[in-house]
């Protein structure tokens, strides 16, 4: 049953997402589909990680390199584009919506939002499972494979709301210095699943074929992955250029008698 707390986090946040987008469509507001779909992307990438057929046979490594791609990568990415801090400000009443700000702004916060520390805890995490007995003992028992399902889910949320997430943090790093954690980042998890194929490990992970087979799973499957929010990383920026260029030629024809600037090159006067 521990196994299931990712999943149980995932459907509670699933249900106070669902009680703010009827809150907003009472109030006669907009949210995009997008977001919300999102969500339930995410939501099922987390179940399909931690319930039958998956879990049952997780024991075999390519399936557990498959849950691992699931539950700490595909899922908190789905999960940190459907905005649910966001959708939290704009419903929760005041106190808890102060609280929750006051969270946001926390030292702790900033220090966690922050990629350099979602990367250390991530990869980091990985590294210790994978290159050191923490697998094998995680086969045996219950507790300490839960808590590493646990770690990965949390660990992958924080990575991706650093990254690619569209909530509010403070101090929320510019686009190169997103990408450049998400280079590093991914650096690290092909780096990790090479050194897995060379030394035939985990330790505990089956047949060097399947140990083999997992690790290959992992890198080809993260790179696509994190080509992917490479993608979603410069769609963002160029969505922020486009409503600042915007805000700007607004901002110059509402002054009068000064020129206005164009925003398209080949649009300007010969």
């Amino acid at each position: 049953m521990l196994e299931l707390i990712p999943l149980a986090l995932t459907l509670v946040t699933l249900a106070g997402y669902g009680a703010a987008l009827s809150r907003l469509r009472r109030r006669g507001d907009r949210w995009p589909v997008s977001r919300a779909a999102c969500l339930v992307a995410g939501s099922l990438c987390v179940a399909a990680a931690v319930l039958p057929p998956v879990s049952s046979h997780d024991e075999f490594f390519p399936v557990h390199a498959g849950q691992h791609l699931l539950l700490g990568m595909i899922g908190p990415a789905f999960l940190a584009l459907s905005a649910p801090v966001t959708i939290a400000l704009r419903t929760l009443p005041p106190g808890p919506r102060r609280l929750l700000l006051r969270l946001l702004h926390s030292r702790l916060a900033v220090v966690l939002s922050a990629p350099a520390t979602a990367i250390l805890l991530d990869v980091g995490g990985l590294y210790a499972l994978y290159l050191t007995s923490v697998y094998s003992v995680a086969e045996r028992n219950d507790l300490v494979h839960a808590a590493v399902h646990l770690h990965m889910f949390l660990a992958g949320c924080l990575l991706s709301w650093a990254i690619i997430g569209v909530d509010p943090i403070r101090r929320r790093p510019g686009i190169k210095a997103r990408l450049a954690a998400l280079v590093i980042g991914a650096a690290a998890h092909d780096t990790l699943a090479k050194l897995m194929y060379a030394h035939n490990l985990p330790v505990g992970g089956g047949t060097i074929t399947g140990r083999h087979a997992g690790a290959e799973l992992m890198y080809y499957g993260g790179t696509i992955i994190d080509l992917a929010l490479a993608i979603i990383v410069m769609a963002q920026w160029y969505q922020l250029t486009g409503r600042e260029l915007a805000r700007t030629a607004r901002r110059s024809m509402s002054r009068p008698g000064q020129p206005v600037h164009h925003l398209d090159p080949a649009a300007r006067p010969e």
